[in-house]
Formats: C-alpha cells, sequence, structure tokens
C-alpha cells in the first residue's frame, strides 16, 4: 500500500537515494516514484536513471516514472523495464489511448485533472483501460492541494471503471526542495502524521499511498509499514500513567458497535477485558477526540471505552485517559462495525 519517492538531478547524491531506496525494501515497500521533469533537476536526472532501475530490479521495487510529452521524446522509454509511465502534461488523448495499447507497461493518468468525460472519451477511442491506473498530483506549495471532498469524488468515478488509484502524502522530515513545504495531494495532509494522512487516503478510494518527498524518517517508514488496510490505528497521547486494568483495555483490537452513541465510538469488546476494579482517575472535562474509560462509578458499565465526537461534561464516574485529537479526520470517519487500534505517541 505504501511508496517511497526519489528524485535525480536535485539535491541528493546518487548514492543517498540508492540507500533510501535500500531502507525502504527492508520495511517491505516495493512502489518507487520518480520524476523526469522537475524544473530543478539538472541533467544527472538521465545519468542517473540507470542505476535506479538496476537497483530496483534488484530489490524488487517497481518504477513509476512521471513525464511530459518534451520529455519522452527524448527518451527510448520503450527500452527501460519499468512498471507505469505516469503522463503528465503535452499528450493528446489519441497519443493516450494508443499508448495504453501498445505500452508493455501501465499507463498512468493525472487523477487531479482528469474527469469523467476525458475517460469516456478514451473509452470511444478504444483505450485499453485494464492496462490504465490514475496517479493524482502532489502540490508544492502551500495552500494549492484539493480538497478531500474533491478527491473523493474523482476517485468513485476511477473506481467505477476499475482503475487503481495511488495519491501523495508529505514527509514531516525529509522535505523536498526548493519549496520544503511538503509534497501531499490533500492540503489538510500537509502537517500532520504521515499515519494519519495515509489512512485517511486509504478511506477515500485510494489504493497505494505514495511518499511524495523523499527521505521520510526510518520512523516514518517503520510506522507506514505498520499500517493495515483492514483496522484503522489511531495516535493516541496518554493522560498520565494508566492503571493496569486501564492499559489491558485500551490495547488491542476494538470494533465500533453496531449501535453506537450519536456523539461517540463505542468499543464491543473493552468491558469484556476488564480484569480488575477501575478507581476514579482524571476525571475531567471530555473534549471531542479524547479516550475514556468508565471506573466503577458506573457500575454494570465499568471498563467501557469511548472515542468522543464532541466536547462534554466532567462526570466523576468517567476517567479521562488520552487523547487522539490529533487522528480526528480518521476517527470522523469510523463507522458502526469499523475495526481501530491505538499506537502510544509522546
Amino acid at each position: 500500500m505504501i511508496g517511497i519517492s526519489i528524485y535525480n538531478g536535485m539535491n541528493s547524491t546518487l548514492e543517498e537515494n540508492l540507500k533510501y531506496m535500500e531502507l525502504a525494501s527492508s520495511y517491505g515497500i516495493k512502489k518507487v516514484f520518480t520524476s523526469f521533469h522537475i524544473p530543478e533537476s539538472n541533467n544527472n536526472v538521465y545519468e542517473e536513471f540507470n542505476e535506479i532501475l538496476d537497483k530496483s530490479k534488484e530489490l524488487g521495487m517497481e518504477l513509476i516514472i512521471d513525464i511530459s510529452k518534451g520529455y519522452m521524446d527524448k527518451i527510448d522509454i520503450e527500452k527501460y523495464s519499468i512498471h507505469a509511465l505516469r503522463l503528465d502534461f503535452g499528450f493528446t488523448i489519441e497519443e493516450v489511448a494508443n499508448l495504453s495499447n501498445t505500452l508493455l507497461f501501465k499507463v498512468q493518468l493525472n487523477a487531479s485533472t482528469v474527469s469523467e468525460e476525458y475517460l469516456n472519451q478514451l473509452i470511444e477511442l478504444k483505450a485499453n483501460l485494464k492496462n490504465m491506473e490514475v496517479c493524482h498530483n502532489y502540490y508544492p506549495r502551500r495552500d494549492t492541494g484539493i480538497s478531500y471532498e474533491l478527491m473523493l469524488e474523482r476517485n468513485r468515478v476511477f473506481k467505477s471503471h476499475g482503475m487503481n488509484v495511488m495519491a501523495f502524502i508529505p514527509s514531516q522530515v525529509g522535505k523536498r526542495g526548493p519549496i520544503y513545504e511538503g509534497l501531499p495531494t490533500i492540503e489538510s495532509h500537509r502537517d500532520i502524521d504521515p499515519i494519519i494522512s495515509t489512512q485517511h487516503l486509504l478511506k477515500g478510494y485510494v489504493d497505494e499511498v505514495l511518499i511524495g518527498d523523499p527521505f521520510a524518517s526510518k520512523e516514518e517508514l517503520e510506522r507506514l509499514s505498520k499500517i493495515k488496510s483492514d483496522i484503522i490505528t489511531l495516535p493516541i497521547r496518554l493522560f498520565g500513567k494508566l492503571s493496569s486494568s486501564e492499559e489491558e483495555i485500551l490495547k488491542g483490537i476494538h470494533t465500533n458497535r453496531m449501535d453506537p452513541g450519536e456523539f461517540v465510538i463505542r468499543s464491543q469488546e473493552a468491558r469484556i477485558k476488564k480484569k480488575s476494579v477501575i478507581d476514579p482517575r482524571n476525571t475531567i472535562e471530555r473534549e471531542k477526540y479524547c479516550v475514556t474509560i468508565d471506573n466503577k462509578g458506573y457500575l454494570r458499565y465499568e471498563g467501557e471505552l469511548q472515542i468522543l465526537k464532541k466536547d462534554m461534561k466532567r462526570d466523576e464516574r468517567i476517567n479521562v485517559v488520552g487523547d487522539c485529537k490529533n487522528a480526528g479526520l480518521l476517527i470522523d470517519l469510523i463507522k458502526p462495525g469499523d475495526s481501530f487500534e491505538f499506537t502510544i505517541i509522546e
């Protein structure tokens, strides 16, 4: 589900790019995005390309090349072994349709700009949609990324045609120049934890997530590699030291009840996990996206775990154990029957 990006001819050396590929591969990451037409790149983008191809083959990684018509005319692209060619500006619709039927690898369209009308025209031109994917843009300049709602609208169309969808998240550590503001598809993802932005995309009909920035940290790669497609992982900041019973309830997999409250997510497993008495602790006002566990004062509800979707008053029967507000984008998408788990952050 996760891929990285490298950029030849920029500020990084070939050796740094190759080591980054090796690091990503060690975490099971198998997709690599690169571009042939970044305005700030130098001629090394071509000189180093064969080395990148050799390394991707050695590591069993699939290469996606972003290219414009002008640059494609300069390269004998057929001689390279790649996964997909992402067609940026300069290609006529007739050329796109023809390439989908003649290239030995997949053709990718720019998902951020392709309309349903354009897809219908491709179908009329006998394009091979089975050999086509879509990949959204990334946006280096702050405030220019697209909205989540627009992405959903586009992705629903792509999925109706059975197309694989990719999109980008930014690293919060290794940002790419010359702007150094991150490379997200969705503007609201620019400054948030990659584990949250990645899952937010996966909930929005995205099949594969690419880290747009080069040199994501080892910690980012490790955390992203552990994401599960069927379980939402929520980073939580704990309030003080939990009791052993609270710790036992918090850990593991939770399932939102099929009949959750209007303003809360309710774990159907939590009360079953309770092994000992839960004394009152940190019974403060409950803010939106905090995590609570009912103490012994709530009688048969002792052990009840909730995630709040609105602010609520203090209740001496309810312990406030942690805060998941950074994951609000994900919490808002949790539906009845969805599974979730917590990962503790400092």
